[in-house]
């Protein structure tokens, strides 16, 4: 299991800064660097000051006391494989070799009825924890239609005959894999797997149909948000997007909600809103 965050202090202010349309050259200044200690930052090597790290918060409009300690490799999720939920059964399935994803296999343990969320690789491997677990699969939900996460989708959809689901706006994203995809996924829809349910949250930013799934305990979140950051954007309309949909519908939650990223560690709500730099 994950020893490490998926994202250091560098990729978080090359996140916030590339979300932003900030060229390396209009942070510089305010920030007290040179170009190249900035680049050298943001592909995570260095050590800066609290007054640069504090500089560089300023400017890209993140929170001082979080950057400061994320710069500093203070924070780690303290259940980084989740918690057990009552009624519930969740496998954080790592996927890939030299690239990974979580993908992830969800049962209801009352029924054994079960959901796979985010087949990303390892078709075989994937297929075994169902086996495994004695699950009858239900669904094939789809945060978001990036390749990384859907990689293993045609063999899972032929093995278990389950519909998969994703936002209409990622279908552009899935390519030929389009063609599995039997329904779209809509703001507040509910899913019942068993007799648990999760509610569709739209997130968009990361992908233009970015979903994040809500149950009581937990969320999975994609690539919305990973522990101590969040999912990369490229215009500042999508980081905006982003920031404010995570805001207002999934950090508002209880602080013991779990939540499930697509890459690292799990964390919690409560985790994120004290230490998440993206986050005031």
């Amino acid at each position: 299991m994950y020893m490490q965050l998926e994202d250091h202090f560098g990729d978080v202010i090359a996140k916030a800064r590339r979300g932003q349309e900030l060229t390396i050259a209009s942070v510089v200044g305010q920030a007290g660097l040179t170009q190249a200690e900035l680049e050298y930052l943001e592909s995570g090597q260095g050590a800066p000051t609290e007054a640069v790290v504090r500089r560089l918060a300023q400017r890209l409009g993140l929170a001082g006391d979080k950057l400061v300690a994320s710069a500093a490799q203070k924070y780690f999720p303290l259940y980084p494989a989740g918690r057990p939920a009552e009624g519930l059964s969740v496998e954080m399935m790592v996927l890939g070799s030299d690239f990974l994803m979580n993908g992830y296999l969800v049962g209801c343990t009352e029924t054994n009825k079960g959901v796979v969320i985010d087949p990303g690789f390892d078709a075989e491997k994937i297929l075994r924890a169902i086996e495994n677990a004695g699950l009858e699969i239900e669904l094939i939900l789809l945060t978001h239609g990036h390749h990384d996460h859907v990689g293993a989708l045609s063999e899972i959809c032929q093995a278990t005959g389950a519909p998969a689901l994703i936002d209409k706006e990622d279908l552009p994203l899935l390519g030929e894999l389009r063609t599995k995809i039997e329904a779209s996924i809509v703001e507040g829809e509910v899913f019942t797997v068993g007799r648990q349910s999760f509610e569709a949250r739209r997130t968009p930013g990361h992908t233009p149909g970015g979903v994040c799934l809500v149950h009581s305990q937990m969320v999975f979140v994609g690539d919305a948000i990973f522990a101590g950051s969040m999912g990369g954007t490229r215009r500042r309309t999508d980081y905006d997007s982003l920031r404010g949909a995570l805001a207002e519908k999934i950090l508002c939650l209880d602080e013991k909600v779990v939540l499930y990223p697509g890459h690292g560690p799990a964390t919690t709500v409560g985790e994120e809103q004290a230490h998440n730099p993206f986050f005031i």
